[in-house]
């Protein structure tokens, strides 16, 4: 079966400022328990987006090769996909979050 991709801005390698964001196609993550997925429809690059390329340039020699990172703490979106233990969501549901810097993924 194939993967589900998304299409994503990240950041791929360590090349600063606009210059480092590619668009990308990854795999779709998967939910765990307590977490949604949500279809992102909008979304901004601010100076926390930046700072977490910052630290990830400074960190690279610790970090796995190949790696992606996918600045977006500020989403506007739909829910698809919810956790077991989800209860306040649902799929459908539009959403507008801020999220924890740790949660931009790597690839």
């Amino acid at each position: 079966m194939a993967k589900r991709l998304m299409h994503a801005l990240a950041y791929d390698g360590y090349v600063g400022g606009v210059v480092g964001l590619k668009h990308v196609e990854v795999p779709i993550p998967n939910p765990s328990k307590d977490e949604v997925l949500i279809k992102v429809e909008a979304t901004s690059l601010n100076p926390v987006d930046w700072k977490a390329y910052g630290l990830r340039s400074l960190l690279h020699p610790f970090l796995v090769r190949n790696s992606l990172l996918i600045p977006a703490t500020d989403v506007a979106g739909e829910v698809v996909e919810i956790g077991s233990d989800v209860k306040n969501f649902k799929p459908g549901d539009k959403v507008v979050a801020i999220l924890n810097i740790t949660v931009s993924i790597t690839f």
